[in-house]
């Protein structure tokens, strides 16, 4: 039985390596999701999963990104916190602008621009910031969850 080669060994790797990190990515959203009341949400569990389809999730990082922020705001602001405008806002956006730039764009660009030496520096950086980003984003959810968390279980001890 002959074993696959090098290069396709790394691919399905590195392919299932990334699905188990967006897996864990919306299992982490929802779950913030979740401490926020049906009525302050703006986004639907279904469409953070959706992250999971290839080349779809480029076009629902914003939407997903603007749910989770309008949702954790809308909750935040019906516990009476002090006015958060756009939580997480600004770094989901970045990291799903540099998604598009260095996951659609910048391939299409490569078909047609050939690419130099002194160019790959900045096409590495552009990949370090998307990964920095979305890192920062997650962080910045889970941040949140931990907040609305605490303050449901505040509650439930008044109670």
């Amino acid at each position: 039985m002959q074993s696959l080669p090098v290069n396709l060994q790394t691919f399905i790797i590195s392919g299932l390596i990334n699905a188990l990190i967006i897996v864990l990515f919306c299992r982490s959203l929802i779950k913030a999701l979740s401490y926020v009341s049906p009525e302050n949400r703006a986004i639907s569990q279904l469409m953070i999963w959706l992250l999971l389809l290839p080349g779809v999730n480029k076009v629902l990082n914003f939407l997903v990104v603007i749910g989770m922020s309008k949702s954790i705001a809308n909750e935040l602001k019906d516990r009476e916190f002090e006015d958060v405008k756009r939580p997480g806002f600004i770094s989901g956006m970045i990291f799903a602008i540099l998604s598009v730039i260095f996951e659609v764009i910048f391939p299409l660009a490569l078909i047609y621009i050939p690419v130099v030496k002194e160019y790959m520096t900045i096409i590495s950086a552009a990949a370090f910031l998307q990964i920095i980003f979305f890192i920062q984003y997650w962080m910045r959810i889970n941040w949140y969850r931990r907040i609305l968390e605490k303050d449901s279980e505040n509650e439930l001890e008044e109670l």
